[in-house]
């Protein structure tokens, strides 16, 4: 009975683990695929002449962070 106890409080410790890194996950794996499409970890971006391009870049990620944010907490996943 007490065992039964313990491990239904450590299962929904590790679901409330594996929640958290899901929605991790589900943020940074866009942002991870869209760097990777744009080449930023290999040969460069796209337009790297233009002194702003990794500026853009940069903030475009951020801002796409933000939004899948506030959609996970609009959506009451967070």
């Amino acid at each position: 009975m007490i065992q039964d106890e313990l491990s239904t409080r450590l299962d929904e410790k590790m679901n409330r683990n594996m929640y958290v890194l899901s929605v991790i996950a589900g943020i940074f794996l866009p942002l991870s695929l869209i760097t990777g499409l744009l080449g930023i970890n290999g040969a460069g971006i796209p337009g790297e002449k233009w002194p702003w391009a990794f500026t853009v870049v940069i903030v475009g990620l951020i801002f796409a962070g933000v939004i899948e944010y506030l959609l996970f907490r609009r959506v009451k996943w967070i």
